[in-house]
């Protein structure tokens, strides 16, 4: 569904650290298979993931 707004948000969640790894990981996996329209999304989650870890603990965790 097309809002009138896009930018309008409309939905407030916060992630748990688990759950926003696990997120990462499975969007990271599937990531050939991610509809347009969720780039800012991906973007902010690994944003965040880089910004929780070490650049070996990121490297480690994607491997």
């Amino acid at each position: 569904m097309i809002l009138d707004n896009e930018d309008d948000s409309v939905l407030d969640y916060s992630f748990s650290k688990k759950e926003l790894f696990l997120m990462a990981k499975f969007l990271r996996q599937k990531q050939e298979e991610i509809p347009s329209g969720l780039e800012s999304f991906c973007r902010a989650l690994e944003d965040s993931i880089y910004n929780n870890m070490s650049l070996d603990e990121v490297k480690k965790f994607y491997s």
